[in-house]
C-alpha cells in the first residue's frame, strides 16, 4: 500500500511539473497601435502560445464576440454585425475566418487548424492571441526580451505607409515602378508618414512610437515578419528625418543592411540595440534621440 502511494504521489507531481511547463502567465504588456491595454484577466502562455481572453481581445481590436451554445462556439464579429469573422469552438483545433479574396472579388471562408484550440480557464474563454488578431488584419509582433505584444490594425499601418503617394512597405505604387519611399511620379520622394495634404512635412513620432523603436534588440528583429520590418525602419525614417534631416533613399536596401548586420549579431551571440545598429551604419546621432 504504502508502495503504491509513493508511487501515486510521484505520477502528481510529474503531472504537475508538467501543467506549469505548458501553462504560465505571460509576463509581458500588450499594446494596440502602441496603446498599452488592460485587462482583468492576464493573458496565459499555454503550449507556447498567448492565449488571451476573447471578450478582451475583442474590445482591443474593435469588435465584438457572441458565445453560440449551441455548437459550443464562440463569433467574433464586426461592431453592429453578428455574421461571424471569425468562429472557433472549444478544445477544438479547428477554427475559421472570413478573407477577402483579390482575384474573386468576394469574401470567402478559410478553414485553418490552431496549435492550440480555445479553452476555458475559470469560467473564463481564453483564445489564441495571434491567430484572432491576424484574422482581421493586425500585424502581431513579439518582443522577446520583455514579453510584450504588440497588435498594429490595418489603419495604423496605412497611417505609416503615408496618404495618397507612395509604395506600401515592401510593396508597390499604384504606377508599377515603385516599394518604399518611390513616390507615384517616380521621383523617388520619402512620402512615408507624410502629412495629408502632400507637402513633404514629416509626422513627429509620439512617445509610444519612440519607446516601440528604442525597445527593438537583435532577436526581436530576426522574430520580425518582412511587414514589420519594414513599418519599423518607416519609424526610424520619420525620426530621423524629423530631428536631423536625415533622408532615408532606400528603405527596402535598409532592411537587407540591418538583417544582415542582425544575423551577424545572432551568431556571435550579441543582441543589440537595432536603433543604435542603424544609427551607427548610417550616421545618425543616436544621442539625440530618446522615448522622453
Amino acid at each position: 500500500m504504502k508502495k503504491t502511494k509513493k508511487f501515486l504521489s510521484i505520477v502528481f507531481a510529474a503531472i504537475m511539473i508538467v501543467s506549469m511547463s505548458a501553462t504560465a502567465f505571460a509576463q509581458g504588456k500588450i499594446f494596440v497601435d502602441l496603446q498599452e491595454v488592460e485587462s482583468d484577466t492576464a493573458p496565459q502562455i499555454i503550449n507556447d502560445r498567448t492565449m488571451v481572453p476573447v471578450r478582451a481581445i475583442a474590445e482591443m481590436i474593435g469588435y465584438d464576440v457572441y458565445w453560440r451554445s449551441e455548437t459550443n462556439q464562440v463569433h467574433v464579429c464586426e461592431k453592429g454585425s453578428e455574421v461571424p469573422q471569425v468562429a472557433m469552438t472549444i478544445d477544438d483545433t479547428k477554427a475559421y475566418y472570413s478573407k477577402y479574396e483579390e482575384e474573386l472579388q468576394d469574401t470567402v471562408g478559410v478553414e485553418t487548424i490552431l496549435d492550440v484550440p480555445p479553452t476555458v480557464v475559470n469560467n473564463r474563454t481564453l483564445v489564441p492571441l495571434r491567430f484572432v488578431s491576424e484574422a482581421v488584419g493586425y500585424v502581431v509582433e513579439y518582443a522577446e526580451e520583455t514579453g510584450d505584444v504588440y497588435l498594429f490594425s490595418p489603419a495604423y499601418i496605412e497611417r505609416q505607409q503615408g496618404e495618397g503617394k507612395g509604395g506600401e512597405p515592401g510593396g508597390t505604387a499604384d504606377d508599377g515602378i515603385g516599394g518604399l519611399g518611390i513616390a507615384e511620379d517616380g521621383k523617388g520622394e520619402d512620402l512615408q508618414g507624410v502629412n495629408a495634404d502632400g507637402k513633404g512635412d514629416v509626422v513627429p513620432l509620439v512617445k509610444e512610437e519612440m519607446e516601440y523603436v528604442l525597445k527593438q534588440t537583435t532577436n526581436s528583429w530576426l522574430e520580425m515578419t518582412k511587414e514589420e520590418k519594414d513599418s519599423y525602419v518607416v519609424l526610424v525614417g520619420r525620426w530621423w528625418e524629423d530631428l536631423e534631416n536625415i533622408i532615408v533613399e532606400d528603405y527596402e536596401d535598409m532592411v537587407k543592411v540591418i538583417d544582415h548586420q542582425m544575423e551577424q549579431y545572432f551568431k556571435n551571440k550579441v543582441d543589440e540595440s537595432v536603433f543604435n545598429t542603424a544609427c551607427e551604419i548610417y550616421k545618425a546621432d543616436k544621442t539625440k534621440y530618446t522615448a522622453e
